[in-house]
């Protein structure tokens, strides 16, 4: 279809920022508003907005016929390609993940917990070498008190043998109660051997995993990590369709906004959606309840869609070569992403 200054193009706009939104004076803004703009001057061409708030409508739309290209936070898939046609990619983009934010004393507490439960099995062998410890000192013990021997500091009951042998491996070493027998303190002498190496093993193994879950705290980089999690998606999105050739189940909601709300609220574990458009809104609306994406689970690309066999399509990708290739666009494009 020839489209001319009084045949104006009709232009579905994805309603979701950076890359397009309108405001209540009707003003459109956004990345990919910013580059269709250009990229129709370039063409001289004329256009016209409509906001469109669900990415089904927007695919049905171009279908139907209803609009002529649709731009915004769109990313090509092999699901739209089958309902759709696309033009010279727009924007770099992937599918990330957003998490809560492990900030501050609750996130460090459940960051111990995660090291702890990693490590079971050494926690596990730690305590039971305790408990063996206080007892087998307590079996001694108690033989000097059988003949009448005993002290205020003797170890005179299994409580006073744990109680010696925790604060004997934490080097904390009161010395309210000690062992008086030859058998007794030989059992310290190894048990202050053994419980300095067994203390530095804990101690540097749950450092480190706690150091390597911080730094791992953001979206992870393999889908079989989301398995268990509580998921959520905006239907019909880049990271809906994830999610589902992956077969992990997840949680529809209508926006972008409604799936960060309850995963602000502790309704879900996870969000997945486009890297983009989850920068944008969590450094808008959820600062510091959700951390920043910083990885991808899929690299991606977003373009504007056609319907398909649209005639406008070759034009469209000379000019989007043309303007995407400009120092000018770089810069522009850089300022909505690189903060």
């Amino acid at each position: 279809m020839a489209h001319g200054p009084d045949d104006p193009l009709r232009i579905a706009v994805y309603d979701l920022a950076p890359y397009g939104s309108v405001d209540a004076q009707g003003l459109y803004s956004g990345v990919s508003v910013d580059l269709c703009r250009r990229v129709a001057e370039d063409l001289g061409l004329s256009y016209r907005f409509e906001a469109v708030p669900q990415m089904d409508a927007v695919l049905a739309g171009l279908e139907n016929g209803e609009f002529d290209v649709a731009i915004g936070a769109i990313t090509m898939t092999p699901e739209r390609l089958a309902r759709v046609d696309f033009s010279y990619p727009a924007h770099r983009s992937g599918v990330a993940v957003a998490f809560p934010n492990r900030s501050g004393p609750i996130g460090a507490v459940g960051f111990y917990a995660m090291a702890v439960r990693q490590h079971i099995s050494l926690i596990c062998v730690t305590v039971g070498l305790l408990l063996l410890t206080g007892a087998l000192v307590w079996r001694f013990e108690r033989r000097r008190r059988a003949v009448g021997e005993s002290h205020k500091s003797a170890v005179t009951s299994l409580f006073d043998g744990l109680y010696w042998a925790v604060v004997t491996m934490t080097t904390v070493c009161y010395g309210d109660k000690t062992p008086k027998t030859i058998g007794g303190r030989f059992i310290a002498i190894l048990w202050m051997l053994t419980s300095l190496a067994l203390i530095s093993l804990v101690s540097t193994t749950l450092v480190s995993s706690m150091t390597a879950a911080r730094l791992e705290s953001g979206p992870l980089a393999h889908d079989d990590d989301l398995t268990g999690k509580r998921l959520a998606a905006v239907a019909s999105s880049s990271g809906a369709e994830y999610l589902d050739n992956h077969h992990l189940v997840y949680r529809k909601f209508a926006s972008l906004q409604d799936a960060l709300t309850s995963l602000a609220d502790g309704d879900s574990d996870a969000v997945v959606n486009s890297v983009g458009a989850l920068e944008n809104m969590i450094s808008t609306r959820f600062y510091g309840l959700i951390a920043m994406p910083s990885g991808l689970l899929a690299p991606a690309y977003m373009a504007f869609a056609l319907p398909c066999n649209s005639p406008l399509k070759r034009q469209l990708d000379r000019a989007m070569v043309r303007v995407t290739g400009s120092p000018a666009w770089r810069s522009l494009e850089d300022g909505y992403f690189n903060h």
